[in-house]
């Protein structure tokens, strides 16, 4: 359904594959940000960069299990909605509805009665154990963003209480910053416009903050040489030096393990100074799975659930011992 160029979604569970994907892509295959992508475009996000964002946007999303303070979080959820609602004196309910306005596919936590469309007020709902907020002033950069795209797509007043370190619930009214909201249109829309296109100029800004694994996922592999300088040159031996250093580390470790074996043969704790440095005790054997004469035994039924993986790129080094 569309009303005043929002888009309304009926909303499937909270962190489903298909509440996932809402948030990637839109009806016409378009990239689309939630609204908590908005601290990471802006960099202003304490967790996730905008490489990051990048890279989960050129990829399919995949299901991952919330943390401990997400679980939380989402279990004081609906009493907070409740307390807001009460204090501002209106009724405040979690919506069954995603609302999608130009890059932005927003969940809320909660909306004053209004209509389908128009809400009176929206809500967002925090708890942390980092901040102590009194003061619109405490608001963290990233809160502020992610409610200033809810604003966006919405044009409604944001009221954001939160539940901080100190065990205080307060509330805030996120001031309208005309810069900001214009900031998040025209950036949300470049951004996208790239990850659509494949577009490598995004890529280029951001190359400088990629992981190797990132860059291997979102960078098809061309059969190419590339000639090295000096500088770069110097990061293929900073990587085989690590390796050597790893070896070292394995063997040096292989060797300490056996003379400690060494001299305390049935003993199962070592103490030094009356201190407890080590301990060797036994413990349970791992299962472990008969991969090979399950394929000998029943090679069909392995076949049936055998699935290949995703191609991978690997680095191999060769020839590093040479001059520079």
């Amino acid at each position: 359904m569309t009303t005043d160029q929002i888009t309304l979604i009926e909303k499937p569970p909270h962190g489903t594959l298909e509440w996932l994907m809402n948030r990637h892509r839109d009806h016409l295959g378009r990239c689309t940000l939630g609204a908590s992508d908005a601290p990471a475009l802006m960099h202003a996000s304490p967790f996730t960069s905008r490489a990051d964002l990048y890279h989960s946007k050129r990829t399919t999303p995949k299901i991952s299990e919330p943390t401990a303070a997400m679980h939380v979080g989402n279990i004081l959820e609906a009493p907070l909605v409740s307390e807001l609602g009460r204090r501002l004196g209106i009724e405040m309910i979690t919506p069954n509805t995603m609302y999608r306005r130009d890059r932005f596919t927003v969940t809320l936590d909660a909306i004053g009665v209004g209509t389908d469309t128009t809400p009176a007020v929206i809500g967002e709902v925090k708890t942390t154990r980092k901040h102590r907020i009194t003061d619109i002033s405490d608001v963290p950069h990233d809160y502020l963003w992610q409610c200033w795209a809810q604003m966006l797509v919405l044009d409604r007043p944001v009221w954001l209480i939160v539940l901080d370190r100190d065990m205080s619930i307060s509330t805030h009214e996120i001031p309208r910053n005309e810069q900001a909201l214009d900031t998040l249109r025209i950036d949300s829309e470049k951004f996208c416009a790239a990850v659509d296109g494949d577009d490598e100029r995004e890529l280029t800004l951001l190359i400088d903050e990629m992981s190797a694994e990132q860059i291997a996922d979102i960078v098809k592999p061309i059969e190419r040489t590339v000639e090295l300088t000096t500088e770069q040159y110097e990061w293929v031996r900073e990587l085989a030096d690590a390796r050597d250093l790893k070896r070292q580390a394995e063997t040096i470790e292989q060797a300490a393990r056996d003379h400690i074996a060494r001299f305390m043969l049935d003993g199962t704790i070592a103490t030094y100074d009356s201190r407890k440095v080590l301990t060797w005790k036994q413990q349970a054997g791992r299962d472990s799975f008969d991969l090979a004469r399950l394929r000998a035994d029943h090679p069909e039924l392995v076949a049936a659930y055998t699935r290949q993986g995703q191609p991978s790129r690997v680095m191999r080094l060769s020839n590093t011992k040479g001059n520079n």
